[in-house]
């Protein structure tokens, strides 16, 4: 899994009333989603999980899964995380007509990465190969 943190103020520190364990990061899954569909991605609508939300992203006739969730609320602002992982699912549908290309992710991390860039709210990007706080993080994916 690819991720990328960066810290922000502009999104929404109150849970929706129906977010499963108090979850943040609704509407930046929405601003992340809609930006990715203006570039041209094909995206599923934004759905809670337990730890963030997501949404699925198609390119190449592969599905990938874009995770939004809060790292760290103690910090002025606060961090946040997204994620970008390969997701063959667990529909048989998708993994016969999967067709992901090498380079895929690469397109959309810079993807991700032009939209960070462009939100004046969002500082202190860093993209990480490994977990989080592991190994060297990068400015650009």
């Amino acid at each position: 899994m690819v991720m990328v943190t960066f810290y922000s103020a502009t999104y929404s520190l109150t849970p929706l009333p129906d977010a499963i364990n108090d979850i943040l990061g609704h509407d930046l899954a929405g601003w992340l989603r809609a930006g990715l569909v203006e570039r041209g991605y094909d995206a599923t609508p934004v759905i809670g999980e337990d730890y963030g939300y997501g949404f699925h992203l198609r390119l190449n006739r592969a599905y990938y899964w874009i995770s939004v969730s809060m790292a760290d609320g103690e910090t002025d602002p606060p961090q946040w995380a997204v994620g970008l992982d390969l997701d063959p699912g667990c529909l048989w549908i998708w993994r016969l007509k999967a067709r992901p290309q090498p380079g895929d992710k690469q397109a959309i991390a810079r993807s991700i990465h032009a939209l960070l860039l462009g939100e004046p709210g969002i500082t202190r990007i860093e993209w990480w190969r490994q977990a989080v706080g592991q190994g060297t993080s990068t400015a650009e994916p």
